[in-house]
């Protein structure tokens, strides 16, 4: 299925910087951009584990 929709000339060519065409260019978007909030969460997490760790060390 296919949508014609109007964008902007410059999402234009960023679309197209990621892929062959903006649809292919779009997808690869997402998925980068789930794989960084992925990757940020798991840092966080990461960062509390350690933080905690830490506090309790400095209790004995």
């Amino acid at each position: 299925m296919s949508k014609v929709i109007r964008i902007q000339e410059d999402a234009e060519a960023i679309a197209l910087s990621y892929g062959s065409s903006v649809s292919e260019g779009i997808r690869t978007m997402e998925k980068l951009l789930k794989k960084a909030n992925k990757k940020d969460f798991d840092l966080e997490d990461i960062r509390n584990v350690i933080r905690d760790e830490l506090e309790s060390m400095n209790r004995y």
